[in-house]
């Protein structure tokens, strides 16, 4: 079956093609062994439980989620680090809402604006370009979090020239070295992976290529509709039960199999990749971003006191987001879930964002359907 590029958008939700894909791939799993896929992105998670995908996959085949929401990744010390520049003097963060209330060390954004720091919610990193010009007097600094879509509107930003008392904390994220770590934890477990329709926009599928090449693995990017999700996993199994490796495109109403030509450039021109700590994981090869050495003059770590005066704490010793993020349990195996943890009192990141694993379980836990 194929989705034309011509239908309403509506029709990536049509409960008649829901079902018949449904259908579909249970003849393709049929005569298949159990076997995991793993998603990489938040938005898929959110979507995959809220519109109950799982409901409609034989048991034997389990989507599993992984490291895919961007503030849950987001290293402590670089929360630290902003908390600690809100609170000098003159200095103003400014950054997106849903990394506000992500417990740090000792406090959260959300708490230290509350004890004086000076924190401001963005909604389009243009809004820090506003912010600037209307105070030049006040310095502001702008904590980018998010993987490479999020990467790409910095970079744009910073090329094209930004205010003198505009500075950035950079904690952005590249996601295909993960998948790299991702094999090693599940010991070659997996079977295939579904990637990020918005990421790979930006990446292409090329950098995926490694997967084919070293892994022997499929990878299909996927939209985040139902039918978007679902027509991903069947061309993935479908890879799968006949040996095949390719990484294709699910996406293609969206994306172009080579990317975002122009902000890829910008890219190299403005980053570059070095070793960068997932929060609570590990520190992955070639997967944090951080401005070049001409770009020195922007960066709030050298520029700036953003140094905390103690020692990182990534996680409450009872909190498993960093065995959620990496797809080895579920919320639920959790003791802190739905009892010390819910998301007006999150113990780790993962119950904060509505792509955090956690809180996206806890939100839509009881939706039970046959059909959409």
């Amino acid at each position: 079956m194929t989705i034309s590029k011509k239908f309403n958008p509506d029709a990536f939700k049509d409960r008649e093609i829901v079902n018949k894909l449904a259908q579909e791939i249970k003849l393709i799993a049929a005569q298949m062994a159990p076997l995991k896929i793993m998603h990489i992105c938040g938005g898929h998670e959110n979507a995959i439980v809220r519109y109950a995908i799982r409901q409609f996959l034989p048991a034997h085949i389990k989507v599993i989620a992984g490291p895919g929401c961007p503030v849950c990744v987001c290293p402590v010390e670089s929360i630290d680090e902003a908390i600690t520049l809100a609170l000098l003097p003159k200095v103003t963060l400014l950054t997106f809402g849903d990394i506000l209330r992500v417990p740090a060390t000792n406090s959260s954004l959300e708490e230290a604006r509350v004890n004086g720091g000076s924190v401001k919610v963005v909604y389009s990193p243009l809004d820090a370009i506003k912010f600037a010009q209307d105070s030049p007097q006040q310095t502001f600094v702008f904590f980018s979090v998010g993987f490479e879509t999020t990467a790409a509107g910095i970079a744009g930003l910073i090329h094209s020239g930004v205010p003198k008392n505009l500075f950035f904390l950079i904690a952005n994220r590249y996601m295909p070295p993960v998948l790299k770590l991702l094999m090693e934890v599940h010991d070659d477990s997996l079977q295939g992976f579904l990637l990020a329709g918005h990421a790979t926009a930006i990446t292409g599928l090329g950098v995926y290529d490694f997967m084919r090449d070293e892994f022997k693995l499929p990878c299909a990017t996927a939209g985040f509709e139902p039918v978007d999700i679902l027509l991903a996993i069947r061309e993935l199994l479908t890879l799968i039960k006949n040996d095949q490796h390719q990484v294709i495109n699910c996406y293609s109403r969206v994306i172009k199999n080579e990317g975002n030509l122009k902000a890829q450039q910008c890219l190299k021109e403005v980053f570059d990749l070095i070793p960068g700590v997932w929060r609570g994981i590990d520190k992955v090869e070639d997967s944090a971003y951080v401005l070049k050495d001409k770009y020195a003059f922007l960066d709030a770590r050298k520029q700036l006191a953003c140094k905390p005066p103690y020692s990182p704490q990534a996680h409450h010793p009872s909190c498993l987001c960093h065995r959620v993020m990496l797809g080895e349990v579920e919320p639920q195996d959790c003791k802190l879930f739905k009892k010390a943890c819910t998301p007006s009192k999150p113990f780790g990141p993962c119950m904060v964002s509505p792509e955090g694993t956690c809180h996206v379980r806890y939100s839509y836990s009881e939706i039970k359907i046959d059909s959409l």
